[in-house]
């Protein structure tokens, strides 16, 4: 498993970790920086390896990691059962 932590990884694994990350949140590079607290360019760099997150940024980006491994593996029949059960009724009474 991908540890953003590991500081033997190279500016090139970091990036595009980064980028499936973001890819599979389905966010833009502007959406992905509004939610770790950093700018729009910071993240264009990470993923174009001009440079490496910085080690609070990279304590996000592997808390980001870390929940979206953990909705990987809730079944998806489990997530279609919980959006099923709030969506509204429309039984009359």
């Amino acid at each position: 498993m991908f540890q953003f932590t590991d500081m033997s990884n190279s500016e090139e694994q970091i990036a595009q970790h980064v980028l499936e990350i973001r890819l599979e949140m389905g966010l833009t590079q502007e959406q992905f920086a509004a939610k770790l607290g950093v700018s729009f360019p910071t993240v264009n760099r990470w993923e174009n390896k001009k440079t490496k997150p910085s080690p609070l940024a990279i304590q996000k980006l592997q808390k980001l990691l870390s929940a979206l491994k953990k909705k990987k593996s809730t079944p998806q029949e489990s997530i279609e059962e919980i959006k099923a059960s709030d969506a509204p009724t429309n039984k009359k009474m």
